[in-house]
């Protein structure tokens, strides 16, 4: 049998099998609604599917975007940049202690304060200053910037104020609450 009288029997066989289920007008009623259904499904979010499975040869945003997060070097990086940049590496057969230069280069700030114990709505300059990170300008700030905009209804909003970024926030997100 020849590769042309196999298909010739296959797509007999499967005319007969659609006759049977449907009319000639209702199959091509049929490959009419699934065209315009994975048209619709192509619209509609379907770039990002075809890119996928196809790739363009031209890199697009969707791509880059895909490759950046895959990308192991990416996700050191990130952690590296959250990390600290001044660490020391002290041998375990030093003559210093770890928990001796732990302790010398420890923030004295926050070190008497108990989590969640100042009320961020409610603290006076004094107060704030206990917070580390916090000296006497960024209290004033914090201050001013309650006094215009009435009390804080999110403890990440003080990183609305000058000086106070993600680090920082950091630092003092343990003893802030809202009162």
């Amino acid at each position: 049998m020849s590769p042309h009288d196999f298909f010739q029997k296959v797509k007999s066989k499967s005319k007969a099998a659609v006759l049977q289920l449907f009319t000639p007008k209702e199959f091509k009623a049929l490959l009419i609604f699934l065209g315009i259904g994975f048209a619709v499904l192509l619209f509609r979010g379907g770039r990002e599917l075809l890119y996928t499975l196809y790739p363009p040869v031209v890199p697009n945003e969707i791509a880059l975007r895909e490759k950046q997060n895959d990308s192991i070097f990416a996700v050191l990086s990130r952690k590296v940049i959250n990390e600290d940049s001044l660490k020391f590496s002290i041998p375990d057969d030093s003559l210093i202690s770890k928990d001796k230069l732990s302790s010398t280069f420890a923030n004295k700030k926050g070190k008497d304060l108990s989590p969640h114990s100042i009320p961020l709505n409610k603290a006076d300059e004094e107060v704030l200053t206990k917070l580390p990170g916090v000296g006497k300008v960024t209290a004033q700030r914090i201050l001013k910037y309650r006094s215009k905009r009435g009390s804080f209804r999110n403890v990440r909003e003080v990183m609305n104020i000058q000086g106070i970024g993600e680090k920082k926030f950091n630092q003092m997100a343990q003893y802030l609450r809202l009162d």
